[in-house]
């Protein structure tokens, strides 16, 4: 067998320096074969494609991106001129989404595969070490999800939690439909899930249930952490030690294992959503978990001024430094703030209402971009913080600027725009039934590495 790996691995490389496709027999084959094999493949053959040469690098003209009503006011100073980082430096890429309402996989660039034959999919969450991928889906909309895991190469799919077992998590309040599942996280470098639940009740809104599970995706057991009441939405710190707990007048800080609980590091009044939901307040962790920071919009975000609140806490005493307020709207839509929290991205309202200014800037307002008029908001940063996504006349209608000077309208159009590394992202593109997933780049390169099936799609990658 080995002889036979060494063989396919060779016909591989030599197939995608001839530019031929790899035969589908020859890749699952490899990737029946185990892990270390199947990844050995697969850095083979992307350093095989790159030194083929495509790399793009950003020119003095950038994309317009269209007709006037889609070319937003842009005042970012010189194209950026960042090198692009090669795709030979992303060889355990795993992107998993939803094809016609079932699990798949792709990993660039090899094709994409089914995970599992289960459908009903709502959504796909890959570990941060790409091995397995959680999801959740129903077989009936007026009954409880289920919850189950599969490996990275399609083995071992099998429920963590039935239907049945998540409808009796939490006693059924009186007037509620059933009890249902509400966050599925990961916890950083473990095979362990967060689960929380909601109370669905018939009609609109969202009842959380404000509890807290942890589950071990390789044994199935599962344990309580935060009984109703207790917890709220969880945001577990980079190295899986901490974790924020955001309510919709506080946030807290805790241990993982919900030890050492830090009550109400920063507090705030509940904001008005003017819908039938409360919002909880989304921390953003600083990548050596030393500390996180969260932006909390004015209580009234349609009140003739506005501002938001940017704060930062020591994730090991709780202490907590009001970084900045400034002026703008920071909730219709959120504000984003940088993986460094060094910059935020925001909108200022003008005199009609239909029209708003989206901005990045640093959060003591000593450097500032002005990106955009009109329909327009700030959407994620790169894990450095130096490029951003922002739309411009339709949640579609992505574009990538950098702190650095430059901006390019994302090809084919984005949704659900998930960034890998630093210059690498992944996102959706087209409309219902004929999406493509894409890898795009801070050069402006864009590559089709999967084309799902079905009326949505969903994304995720190992980070």
């Amino acid at each position: 067998m080995r002889k036979f790996l060494a063989v396919a691995l060779f016909l591989c490389v030599a197939l995608v320096n001839t530019g031929c496709e790899i035969p589908d027999v020859i890749v699952s084959t490899i990737i029946s074969e185990g892990n270390t094999v199947a990844s050995k493949v697969a850095v083979a053959l992307t350093e095989t494609a790159v030194a083929g040469g495509a790399a793009v690098t950003p020119e003095g003209t950038l994309p317009s991106g269209g007709g006037p009503e889609e070319t937003p006011t842009v005042d970012l100073g010189p194209t950026a001129t960042q090198t692009l980082m090669p795709t030979a430096d992303l060889p355990h890429l795993r992107v998993a989404f939803i094809s016609g309402g079932s699990p798949w996989l792709v990993a660039p660039p090899a094709p994409a595969y089914a995970l599992s034959a289960q459908t009903g999919v709502d959504s796909v969450d890959i570990s941060d070490d790409g091995q397995m991928v959680a999801y959740v889906r129903h077989t009936s909309f007026d009954q409880p999800g289920e919850l189950r895991v599969v490996n990275w190469d399609g083995s071992g799919d099998r429920a963590l939690l039935t239907s049945a077992q998540v409808g009796a998590l939490e006693p059924l309040p009186a007037g509620a439909a059933f009890i249902d599942l509400y966050q599925v996280k990961w916890i950083p470098g473990t095979h362990n899930l967060f689960v929380n639940t909601k109370i669905q009740y018939e009609g609109p809104g969202l009842g959380r249930s404000d509890d807290l599970f942890l589950i071990n995706a390789e044994t199935g057991v599962l344990t309580n952490i935060f009984t109703p009441g207790n917890a709220g939405e969880i945001w577990p710190s980079p190295d899986g030690a901490k974790m924020v707990i955001s309510r919709s007048t506080y946030l807290s800080l805790a241990n993982i294992d919900g030890s050492g609980v830090i009550p109400n590091v920063v507090t705030f009044p509940s904001i008005i959503t003017y819908s039938e939901y409360q919002y909880y307040p989304e921390p953003v962790w600083a990548a050596d978990s030393s500390r996180f920071g969260v932006v909390i919009a004015s209580e009234d975000p349609l009140a003739a001024a506005t501002t938001g609140s940017i704060w930062l806490v020591n994730a090991s005493t709780g202490a907590a430094t009001l970084a900045a307020t400034m002026n703008g709207n920071f909730f219709f839509p959120h504000a984003v703030l940088s993986p460094t929290l060094t910059h935020v991205g925001y909108v200022v309202p003008t005199a009609d209402p239909a029209v708003r200014e989206s901005h990045v800037s640093t959060l003591d307002g000593s450097f500032g971009l002005h990106l955009a008029d009109g329909n327009t908001g700030v959407d994620t940063f790169s894990p450095d913080g130096q490029y951003f996504s922002y739309y411009v006349g339709s949640g579609t209608a992505d574009w990538i600027g950098s702190l650095g000077g430059g901006t390019f309208l994302v090809p084919g159009g984005a949704m659900r725009l998930t960034w890998y590394n630093n210059t690498h992202f992944v996102y959706a593109s087209g409309t219902t039934a004929a999406w493509t997933i894409k890898m795009g780049d801070t050069g402006g390169a864009s590559t089709v590495i999967a084309t799902p099936s079905g009326d949505r799609t969903s994304i995720d990658v190992d980070e």
